[in-house]
């Protein structure tokens, strides 16, 4: 069959990048066996988890990167974002349906948005896909009562001091669509 070495060189011009492979993973032996070991590390966690699980006003901290919103509510709350430093992102997802109140996601300092909110409305086939658009300059997004369990909103800025927010919600009602301000 070929020597280990021969066998080595054959497959680098076979496979081109091959011998990145370290030989502690895949190996020939001068017997010509052909061993592997299955290394695999863990997904990595997400880190920088805020959940707010009571009724409260929350300021998103400049370490979060997933923000959990698992209170129903009792009262309209305001959620203000981290300043909007190039390269930062972060995402919000409503772990519950949000049945009464408004979330208020707001700027920080002079800061803006811009950006776009796809909604979907249950069993609305006709107002399904309603887009609201984040207009550039906006400071404030007004997320009404009836926001389904699942909502998502992705900030990220890639310009020092606006944010570029999209949003995928569901929602009970077509009059529950987000307010831009």
């Amino acid at each position: 069959m070929g020597t280990r070495t021969s066998l080595a060189k054959l497959s680098r011009e076979i496979y081109p990048g091959l011998e990145a492979i370290d030989q502690n993973i895949v190996s020939v032996d001068d017997a010509n066996t052909f061993s592997a070991v299955n290394t695999f590390s863990s997904a990595p966690l997400e880190t920088g988890v805020q959940r707010l699980a009571a009724d409260a006003i929350l300021t998103i901290a400049d370490t979060t990167s997933l923000v959990m919103f698992a209170h129903v509510g009792g009262s309209s709350r305001v959620i203000t974002m981290p300043a909007a430093t190039v390269g930062r992102r972060f995402r919000i997802v409503w772990e519950l349906t949000q049945t009464t109140s408004d979330r208020v996601l707001t700027c920080a300092g002079s800061d803006d948005m811009t950006g776009m909110i796809f909604s979907s409305i249950t069993g609305n086939v006709v107002g399904d896909g309603d887009i609201a658009a984040v207009a550039a300059g906006s400071t404030a997004i007004t997320f009404v009562d009836d926001v389904l369990l699942g909502s998502t909103v992705d900030c990220y800025c890639g310009v020092a001091g606006t944010w570029l927010v999209t949003a995928h919600l569901g929602l009970d009602a077509v009059g529950s669509i987000p307010t831009i301000a």
